[in-house]
């Protein structure tokens, strides 16, 4: 119901602030918990939300330093109605980490499963208002680790949101490896909590594959060069062949609209929701060909820079059937949104080149 509070966490990262663009277009009011003034700021200068310019009734914000400290959210979930928690920390690398393996736990693991649950305690303990609780979790919380590690016989197994699977202990090898743990871990720490406190609310678990989308709040190409992103960048600029991995993607705009549409009491609580399109990496190349002709040319983008992925089997059929998501989502538009919207980024890394005008219209080329 438009006009409720929604407290969300993660508005400055890239799903977290689409989120915060469709609760807003969506009539709720938002307080988003940030860490700094700067992050406020970055907010406000953001092209969307200068042009929503919504009333400080709608926009509000609450200084939260530390998202996992003992009590962070005491204050924020007064008078709440609903809470979207999507701040996460992400991986910035693929099989090989430079971060010291003694930490991966501690900076992925236990940093995702105490974020949950200071929510959850704060929720339940500190105010009685709040009716539902969704959650920003991964279909990496739902799989084994190694489908994401290695090419694996598991890859070709059919899941779906109902599966569950035990948070292997450390150590872990790889930031990655540490990302895919923490989100199993979350995921079960939360439905524990749920099972064990019977709450007053109701909790949903999002779970979308790579996300790729346009990306306003990017203004350096550091920005561009962590999580999902990364696999496609990385490999066109250097043309070296990255590891095999999973090519599931799904568009930022879709994985923001589930969350908000998750909101409405005609959806079913306690529930999780799969998002994933199957999209083959080796097709990019061409489109983009099309798009960054001149990138190509240039020897900036590299032919053969294409990452070498197999798709996972997702039943994603509660989507459409439960919250009215229809995904529009093919391998062309994944490319095209995520490379010819991030104009920030081809300003920085492209000065001279800009996309060809070639439009597109479903899934061929006009």
């Amino acid at each position: 119901m438009t006009g409720e509070l929604v407290l969300l966490t993660g508005g400055t990262g890239f799903l977290g602030h689409a989120i915060l663009v469709d609760l807003l277009r969506s009539g709720y009011r938002v307080r988003a918990a940030v860490r700094s003034q700067a992050k406020i700021d970055k907010i406000l200068a953001a092209p969307s939300i200068t042009a929503l310019d919504p009333p400080a009734t709608q926009l509000m914000f609450i200084m939260v330093p530390d998202m996992i400290a003992p009590g962070a959210y005491d204050d924020a979930v007064q008078g709440v109605d609903f809470i979207i928690h999507a701040a996460a920390p992400l991986h910035s690398k693929d099989a090989v980490s430079e971060t010291p393996k003694e930490e991966l736990e501690r900076l992925f693991v236990t940093t995702c499963v105490n974020g949950n649950l200071a929510i959850l305690k704060a929720a339940n303990e500190k105010t009685k208002t709040v009716k539902r609780i969704v959650i920003t979790s991964s279909t990496v919380a739902i799989a084994p680790v190694e489908v994401y590690l290695s090419d694996t016989k598991e890859r070709e197994v059919l899941r779906g949101p109902q599966n569950r699977v035990v948070a292997p202990p450390p150590p872990y090898n790889s930031d990655l490896e540490a990302y895919c743990v923490s989100k199993t871990a979350a995921l079960n720490a939360s439905e524990e909590f749920m099972r064990d406190c019977v709450p007053s609310f109701d909790l949903i678990s999002i779970m979308p594959s790579l996300i790729f989308g346009a990306d306003e709040l990017a203004t350096s190409t550091s920005d561009l060069r962590t999580g999902s992103t990364q696999a496609l960048i990385g490999t066109l600029l250097t043309g070296k062949e990255g590891l095999r991995g999973v090519s599931n993607a799904v568009l930022c705009s879709e994985v923001a609209r589930a969350h908000v549409k998750a909101l409405d009491e005609k959806v079913m609580g306690n529930q999780s929701f799969v998002l994933s399109v199957d999209a083959k990496w080796e097709d990019t190349v061409p489109i983009l060909k099309k798009l960054f002709p001149d990138a190509f040319k240039s020897g900036l983008f590299q032919e053969d820079g294409w990452q070498p992925a197999t798709s996972l089997q997702w039943d994603t059929s509660t989507v459409s059937t439960r919250i009215g998501i229809t995904y529009r989502a093919t391998a062309w538009e994944i490319a095209h949104t995520r490379f010819n919207r991030c104009e920030k980024f081809w300003r920085l890394i492209l000065p001279p080149m800009r996309p060809c005008s070639r439009k597109l219209s479903g899934s061929t080329w006009n």
